[in-house]
């Protein structure tokens, strides 16, 4: 057998120190997903909108989309610090400081909605959600949370990293 390989117990301990670099690339795979979302959506695009809904319709909803493409590809490139050369341009506690605060925002965004409309649709909380809050629950709330994570694990990796 060769080292290294997939059967080799050198390949687990190589996985495990390289999950923080596939934490940061996904967490950026993730922002550049959702900055490409929210363009779309601001260009009067409706996949992935309740049915009936536009943008256009809403002037708060085009101003947070037009707001979010560039926050999202500055998140992309915050993810992308954590592990390329070029991040350590910036102060290492600032990266840090960064990266858990946008896992904390993603994850307080997320949960609270997760719990609440879920304990509605569970039938342990009184209520009726309406479409919107639906498409929430199940599909804009999740994609948060996974962001939150992934931002949380590329953070936890990079500080874990030597100086």
């Amino acid at each position: 057998m060769v080292e290294g390989s997939d059967d080799m117990p050198g390949a687990a301990s190589d996985a495990r120190r390289r999950w923080p670099e596939w934490a940061a690339y996904a967490a950026c795979a993730w922002a550049l997903a959702f900055a490409v979302v929210h363009l779309y959506w601001a260009l009067g695009g409706t996949v992935g909108l309740p049915s009936g809904l536009t943008v256009s319709m809403n002037p708060a909803l085009f101003a947070i989309d037009v707001l979010a493409v560039p926050l999202c590809v500055v998140g992309a490139l915050l993810a992308l610090s954590l592990i390329r050369p070029w991040g350590r341009l910036f102060p290492r506690r600032l990266l840090l400081a960064c990266a858990w605060t946008v896992c904390a925002l993603l994850i307080f965004h997320s949960v609270p909605t997760l719990i609440g409309d879920g304990l509605v649709i569970a039938g342990l909380r009184t209520g009726d959600l309406s479409v919107l809050e639906r498409w929430s629950l199940f599909v804009y709330e999740p994609w948060f949370f996974t962001g939150g994570i992934l931002y949380g694990a590329a953070a936890r990796g990079y500080g874990r990293r030597s100086s």
